[in-house]
């Protein structure tokens, strides 16, 4: 099972059909599946989807699977 990660230790793309849960440097807490992953080469930052939302790794302070 996948702990919980701190920005710099994430690989966004394992995540990718699996329930997590995001805490955000806002302090928001976002709870799904994660739907999809981005390449930063593509967009400039990696980013993983919930739902509808795109977040991208400077917006995540932790994720783990729930």
């Amino acid at each position: 099972m996948l702990q919980r990660k701190k920005i710099d230790e994430m690989k966004l793309w394992l995540y990718v059909g699996k329930n997590v849960r995001l805490v955000l440097k806002d302090g928001q807490v976002v709870e799904g599946l994660a739907l999809d992953w981005n390449d930063s080469e593509d967009v400039g930052e990696d980013e993983i989807s919930i739902g509808f939302q795109y977040y991208g790794e400077s917006q995540i302070s932790t994720i783990e699977v729930v």
